[in-house]
């Protein structure tokens, strides 16, 4: 009976310390803090739904919801539920593709360029709070060691 507790106890360590639960663990505390931060600022955006403003930000001309899906490696339902609530909250604009009716370009109103231009302040001094606590080196090293991650996980 105690082998059969004491496995369960090694089983249960081992998953709480396993790559799926850390990274889960620092993304929820990450996306909490930032939604808080967010919330503070007075910018009414999820930290959820960051990624989706700021690829159609940076991006020259209107993407499609398939593009956004595949630049952050999302489905695509997914994404056009976010692109949908930031289009009634006014942040995004939605027009029919003139070449493929079947297609949605989507694009920043003048509303979500001036909240992601407040975002990306905010980011990065949420980033600095972190980056406070690591040295150069540490935050270099950190960062390599989730892009090979991503290469292993990728293959």
């Amino acid at each position: 009976m105690s082998t059969n507790i004491d496995s369960w106890q090694n089983l249960r360590d081992e998953l709480k310390n396993s790559l799926q639960f850390k990274l889960g663990a620092v993304t929820k505390t990450v996306f909490k803090k930032m939604n808080a931060e967010l919330v503070n600022e007075g910018i009414p955006v999820l930290a959820e739904q960051l990624p989706i403003l700021m690829v159609v930000y940076f991006q020259e001309q209107a993407r499609t919801q398939q593009d956004i899906a595949n630049i952050l490696q999302k489905d695509k339902a997914g994404i056009q539920r976010s692109v949908q609530t930031l289009h009634k909250d006014g942040f995004l604009k939605i027009e029919s593709d003139i070449e493929d009716k079947r297609k949605n370009l989507i694009s920043l109103t003048p509303s979500g360029k001036f909240v992601c231009e407040q975002i990306q302040s905010l980011a990065i001094a949420f980033n600095n709070q972190i980056m406070e606590h690591f040295t150069e080196q540490e935050w270099t090293t950190f960062l390599g060691y989730l892009d090979r991650v991503v290469k292993v996980v990728d293959k």
